[in-house]
C-alpha cells in the first residue's frame, strides 16, 4: 500500500489523498456520540411525558413515536447536514464530527470517498425526510392526527427506502467497502442501521391503517 493510500479503510487501494487519523480514540468517539443522542432521547421523553393536550397526557406509544422523530430530526437536519457540507474535505477533517464521521466510515468507506449514492441518499434524507420527521413530531405535540400520520408515513417509508438502497447497493458492490471485522460490519454497519427498517416498518404500518380508517 502505497503512502497516500495509508488509511484503515477498504477496500485498501481507496485514495484518500489528506486522509488524517482522529485524534480521539473510538471509545471516546462512540461515547460522545452515544452520549449525545442519549440525551436528546432522554430530554424528549421528558418534554413529550410533561405535554398535556385538553388535559390529556400523551399515550405512551405516541411519547416513544417522538423520542424516534426527535432523534431522527437532529440525525438528519444536524449530523447529516454537516457530512453534506463537509465531506470533500471530510478526509483531512480534525474536528469531533469529522472523527465520528471517520470511525463509521471504518464500515462503510463511501462516505469518504465520496459516492455520488450517498451524496444523493444523504441530500434527501436531509432535505426532505428530516423535515418530515419534525412535522411528525409536532403532529404528535399538537395532537394534530392527520399531520403527524401523513408526514409519519412519509418519513417512515423514505427510511425503508434509503436503507433498502444503502444496504443492496453495498451487498451488490464488486469489493467490500467494510472493514473484515465483526465490529464494524456486524455492529457499525448492520445494527446501527437496523433501527431503520423495523421502526419505520412499525410506523409505516401504524400511519397506513389511521389514515385508512379515516377515509
Amino acid at each position: 500500500m502505497s503512502a497516500v493510500n495509508q488509511h484503515p479503510y477498504f477496500p485498501q487501494s481507496l485514495d484518500l489523498s489528506g486522509y488524517t487519523p482522529p485524534t480521539q480514540s473510538p471509545l471516546v468517539l462512540v461515547a460522545v456520540m452515544g452520549g449525545t443522542l442519549g440525551a436528546v432521547l432522554v430530554g424528549t421523553y421528558v418534554a413529550f411525558t410533561r405535554r398535556r393536550v385538553r388535559g390529556w397526557a400523551l399515550s405512551r406509544s405516541d411519547r416513544l413515536a417522538a423520542m424516534w422523530f426527535v432523534l431522527c430530526a437532529v440525525l438528519h437536519c444536524l449530523y447529516e447536514l454537516y457530512y453534506l457540507l463537509h465531506f470533500r474535505t471530510l478526509a483531512a477533517t480534525m474536528d469531533i464530527l469529522a472523527s465520528t464521521w471517520k470511525e463509521y466510515a471504518k464500515s462503510d468507506s463511501r462516505y469518504l470517498a465520496q459516492v455520488p449514492l450517498v451524496l444523493v441518499l444523504e441530500s434527501i434524507t436531509v432535505a426532505v425526510t428530516g423535515p418530515l420527521c419534525l412535522v411528525a413530531a409536532y403532529g404528535i405535540w399538537t395532537q394534530s392526527l392527520g399531520v403527524r400520520h401523513i408526514a409519519q408515513l412519509c418519513a417512515s417509508v423514505l427510511h425503508l427506502y434509503s436503507v433498502v438502497v444503502y444496504f443492496g447497493t453495498e451487498m451488490m458492490a464488486a469489493e467490500s467497502n467494510c472493514r473484515p471485522e465483526a465490529l464494524y460490519y456486524y455492529g457499525y454497519f448492520m445494527a446501527m442501521n437496523a433501527p431503520w427498517v423495523v421502526v419505520p416498518m412499525v410506523l409505516a404500518t401504524q400511519s397506513f391503517g389511521a389514515i385508512s380508517r379515516g377515509m
